[in-house]
């Protein structure tokens, strides 16, 4: 049975236009002047929370403080997050051919209510997120979490993600990586790839 593990941010939700505001305005509050290309390749590239780190850096403001501002920023804007070309789709013919889907995402408590806005929470057996306080990516312990609860078998487990982040995380689970690259990505391979894809519907 094919089981795939889902990344949300830049995978599943087409959500990179609000988190790249939501991290340019906290940047914007703490006196920084950074544009949207420069955030989105350092989130990309990285992660939201190695970008306000480095912010936190350069302003000497707290980053614990950055965060909290940054969830304000992004939560006013959850309402356009949508979902990326061809997801539900691609979700509902893999589980009608008996694959099991799950997330495991460092988006916190909105991931849910977002899932169930865009009508596809059903389709997910499980949802692991960053209130449950498990090593980041690219540890792969929250993918590891999944595999131990469900009795997963990891040579039929796919870790879906965007970014280079979610690679390593399946690598050190012990899973296939599958990267999708949407056109444009300034996201490089890294060789460690088991598959990867430009469009959701290749999967």
């Amino acid at each position: 049975m094919a089981v795939y593990i889902w990344d949300l941010d830049g995978t599943l939700l087409d959500s990179y236009g609000v988190i790249v505001e939501g991290a340019r305005l906290t940047a914007q509050e703490a006196g920084l002047t950074d544009t949207a290309e420069e955030v989105l390749w350092s989130v990309k590239r990285e992660s939201v929370t190695a970008y306000l780190r480095d912010a936190s850096v350069r302003t000497g403001i707290p980053l614990e403080r950055m965060k909290e501002r940054y969830r304000v920023h992004t939560h006013a804007l959850d309402d356009r997050i949508t979902l990326v070309d061809g997801a539900a789709e691609t979700l509902e013919r893999l589980r009608s051919g008996g694959a099991e889907h799950y997330v495991y995402t460092h988006r916190g408590a909105s991931s849910g209510p977002i899932l169930k806005r865009l009508g596809i929470l059903e389709l997910f057996r499980d949802i692991v997120t960053s209130e449950m306080k498990l090593r980041p990516k690219p540890s792969g312990e929250g993918v590891t979490y999944l595999l131990d609860r469900y009795g997963l078998n990891p040579a039929e487990t796919w870790y879906v993600g965007d970014r280079t982040l979610d690679v390593l995380c399946a690598k050190d689970a012990g899973v296939n990586a599958l990267l999708y690259l949407e056109p444009d990505s300034v996201v490089c391979p890294t060789g460690l790839e088991d598959r990867i894809v430009h469009s959701l519907r290749e999967i």
